[in-house]
């Protein structure tokens, strides 16, 4: 359906800025929708609505003008989509300079209004897509009518068993159609390879059967491109292959190896998360609780939580330790002792030196140590 809010307002605006005339476009009942001159929309134009149903193109002389309700000397054209008349154009002037011009200004607005209507037609279609997918992810049905419904949308769905959820960080608003194929027609993936957007800054990869190392870096590749096309970080995570109608499977390892990505790396398959896999499942008032018992004493020293986290990065070495810290062995050796002191845990107890590596890593939302 001919949408007369936007596409209206565009049509006139350029339409006059090219025949530097006063422009109004109706609709099918000859009601002005959009005008150069906004006092003119909502108004009743008797010769639109009779241009409508001649299927032709009308001059409005002063005869016209003079009898024909809201009607000004023009021209009117039926804007005619698939053999039916969907709009009508008008053009206020002299009839005889404008109507010459008319055929070439009807052929115009019909390859404009042409092209709204694929590129409308292709949004839906994309939408279809990406409701079919949030259903295959997040529902529990996948029968035959399941597989057929994705078979109307042109999807195998039998033949994907893998998802990679890619994030972009800071990204303000969601990637467009246009933004997506342009994504699709570079990437050397896989050439069966579904791109699907989810939610505002994330990107689904549905994926077949495929080499892994062949994924990853061909993966790097494409999260390179949408980097440098919109200047922020991107950064993946790969769930593990399943069988199709497990793909939801696949598609919670992908997003919990997106949230690790964030801080251990670019790319990251579910399969590499050990500790994360713990960490990301406790509950926020469990941590909560969890880092008042520990590390809480030293909210206000910022110089000791850095200390500490890179003992654990150094693999509690006292001297690498030093060395990266630019300090003597004694210094690192009582800010050590001080940690104790305030959080009564000792950093000479395996079981008190775990429970302060997994509040650190509570604490800052990755591990300490891990690139």
């Amino acid at each position: 359906m001919f949408q007369f809010d936007k596409l209206g307002h565009e049509i006139v605006t350029e339409l006059s800025n090219l025949i530097q005339q006063q422009v109004i476009l109706t609709d099918r009942r000859g009601f002005i929708q959009a005008s150069t001159e906004p006092g003119r929309i909502n108004q009743f134009h008797e010769g639109a609505l009779l241009s409508m149903r001649q299927k032709s193109v009308l001059r409005m002389g002063e005869k016209e003008a003079g009898h024909l309700h809201g009607v000004r000397e023009g021209i009117v054209l039926p804007i005619i989509i698939e053999g039916e008349p969907i709009a009508v154009l008008g053009v206020t002037g002299n009839p005889d300079v404008i109507h010459p011009q008319a055929q070439l200004i009807l052929r115009v607005v019909e390859l404009f209004i042409q092209d709204s209507l694929k590129r409308k037609q292709k949004d839906e279609r994309v939408r279809d897509v990406e409701f079919f997918v949030f259903d295959w992810l997040t529902g529990s049905k996948k029968d035959e009518r399941f597989v057929e419904r994705g078979t109307l949308l042109g999807m195998d769905v039998t033949h994907y068993h893998q998802v990679a959820v890619l994030e972009v960080l800071d990204l303000l608003e969601q990637f467009s159609v246009e933004e997506m194929e342009i994504f699709a027609s570079i990437q050397n993936i896989h050439s069966s390879m579904k791109m699907i957007r989810w939610a505002q800054n994330k990107i689904l990869l549905l994926l077949p059967e495929m080499n892994q190392d062949t994924l990853k870096s061909e993966l790097e590749f494409l999260l390179l491109h949408i980097k440098r096309r919109k200047k922020v970080r991107v950064v993946a995570g790969i769930g593990a292959p399943v069988r199709y109608f497990d793909l939801a499977k696949s598609f919670a390892q992908a997003e919990r190896a997106v949230s690790a990505a964030k801080v251990s790396g670019d790319i990251v398959f579910e399969h590499e998360l050990k500790l994360e896999i713990v960490l990301q499942s406790i509950p926020d008032a469990v941590k909560k609780d969890f880092l008042k018992r520990t590390v809480a004493p030293l909210a206000d020293h910022e110089d000791l939580l850095n200390n500490l986290a890179v003992w654990f990065e150094e693999n509690q070495s006292m001297q690498n330790t030093a060395q990266r810290l630019h300090i003597h062995k004694n210094t690192l050796s009582y800010r050590l002792q001080k940690v104790e002191q305030l959080t009564g845990l000792s950093v000479s107890s395996t079981h008190d030196v775990f429970l302060l590596y997994l509040a650190l890593s509570l604490l800052d939302g990755q591990v300490p140590g891990k690139e």
